[in-house]
């Protein structure tokens, strides 16, 4: 039987993920899977740390069999792998097969390395994070490097290094399965995507966005204004374990500061800015997966609002949320997100005692959109009494599938209703329609 060719074409990260290979089997340092119903290992080797965007991004697997008997294992042709940059967010890539045939039997003890292939999008640069879909395997970071007309390409690697390693079966162990899959790469559920967003392993940095961070400015009437907010959120202990579900270890501090600004005003003041500390427990994915929902989430605690002006125009808001947050469709493409955050006013609200009546209980926040493309969300309140409420909705686009080397997001929204402050909480705003720029969404 014909094995899985290897190309001879000089390439940075062919060079580097071939001599990785004898190290990694050896030292069983290779993210690692399982094939059923035959135990075969998976594993993904690393790449060099800085790779040629001008040439394919290759992965390669090594496929170990570890039966008593010869068994045939089937190779898929395309595997998928999600890419992302700093605030750029991921896209799906599918990295084709290269030769062989569709399928390889081993021998107990032997392996045989498979090579997959595609093309990195002109957007992506910088250090890229790679994730195979579908496979058990841990993301990758790599640097992306493409260089211009006039600058050499990435010099090769050394000679010593460029030694290919032979499909063997008694000088290698085979690797150790940890995980099942049908066929490595393909046929994966929605919930077994990659996750595009946000994920364990994103969630395990000490400091991140929160709420959407944006600067916009428009027109209504003949008031010309803008609004911008900053937000983010600090982990406040960084587990041993990242999987760790312990009120302490996902205990976090979020800040988030809005503001008003009166363009078209003498002087042009800032209308009215309001601050919002926090300090919940928050869980991206609690692990609840069915045929409906693709990742469930859930973030509670306590939250504090005020504007932080006196007398008459002071006002200020505490209340006690619960926000779950429901994905339905695969994360890595367009999909669904519903989040309900309840709360509970707490303590005294002598400035406002009437908020409820025009905030109610509950904002709804929806969204439809991919990670790469188009996205559109909104917040929809509604007050205890009367018709009060308001409607604040958001279209955004990445701006680096429009300008490759920017990052963020290009943003058109439409706000109607009661309080787009909260200085303003009881009166019903003009419609008003803003466009600008945001760093997350």
């Amino acid at each position: 039987m014909r094995r899985p060719s290897i190309s001879r074409q000089p390439h940075a990260l062919r060079l580097h993920a071939i001599a990785r290979t004898l190290s990694a089997a050896l030292c069983a340092s290779a993210f690692t899977v399982a094939l059923s119903p035959a135990q075969a290992g998976i594993s993904v080797l690393q790449p060099p740390k800085r790779i040629d965007a001008s040439k394919p991004l290759e992965l390669t697997l090594l496929v170990s069999a570890d039966e008593e008997s010869p068994q045939t294992y089937q190779l898929p042709p395309t595997v998928m792998v999600a890419a992302s940059a700093d605030m750029i967010p991921p896209v799906q890539i599918p990295l084709q097969r290269e030769g062989g045939d569709d399928s390889v039997t081993l021998k107990p003890g032997e392996f045989r390395k498979v090579r997959y292939r595609g093309m990195l999008p002109e957007h992506l640069r910088g250090m890229v994070r790679v994730e195979p879909i579908g496979i058990d395997a841990s993301p990758v970071l790599v640097a992306v490097v493409r260089p211009g007309a006039n600058q050499p390409p990435l010099e090769p690697a050394p000679a010593l290094l460029n030694a290919p390693l032979a499909d063997s079966s008694s000088t290698v162990a085979p690797i150790a399965p940890s995980a099942s899959v049908a066929t490595p790469g393909t046929n994966a559920p929605a919930a077994a995507s990659a996750p595009a967003a946000e994920d364990i392993l994103a969630n395990s940095r000490r400091i991140s966005f929160h709420e959407p961070m944006y600067f916009q400015i428009g027109n209504s009437g003949d008031n010309t204004n803008a609004k911008f907010q900053l937000s983010f959120k600090f982990r406040v202990f960084m587990p041993d374990d990242p999987r760790s579900r312990g009120l302490l270890d996902n205990l976090y501090f979020g800040y988030t500061q809005f503001s008003l600004w009166d363009l078209s005003a003498p002087s042009a003041p800032f209308r009215d800015t309001s601050y919002r500390p926090s300090l919940f427990y928050y869980l991206p994915d609690l692990g609840i997966q069915n045929r409906v929902f693709s990742r469930i989430g859930i973030a509670t605690g306590l939250e504090h609002e005020s504007n932080g002006k006196d007398g008459a125009e002071s006002r200020s808001v505490n209340t006690y949320f619960v926000q779950p947050t429901f994905n339905v469709g695969n994360l890595n493409d367009y999909h669904f997100t519903v989040a309900p955050k309840v709360y509970a006013y707490l303590g005294p609200t002598r400035d406002n005692r009437d908020v409820g009546n025009y905030r109610g209980h509950m904002d709804l926040k929806l969204a439809y959109g991919k990670p790469d493309g188009w996205e559109l969300a909104s917040t929809l309140r509604r007050g205890n009494g009367g018709h009060h409420g308001s409607a604040d909705t958001q279209l955004s686009y990445p701006l680096s599938r429009l300008i490759p080397g920017t990052a963020g997001y290009l943003v058109a929204s439409y706000f109607y209703g009661y309080g787009e402050s909260l200085l303003t909480y009881n009166q019903k705003e003009h419609p008003q329609f803003r466009v600008g720029y945001a760093l997350w969404r």
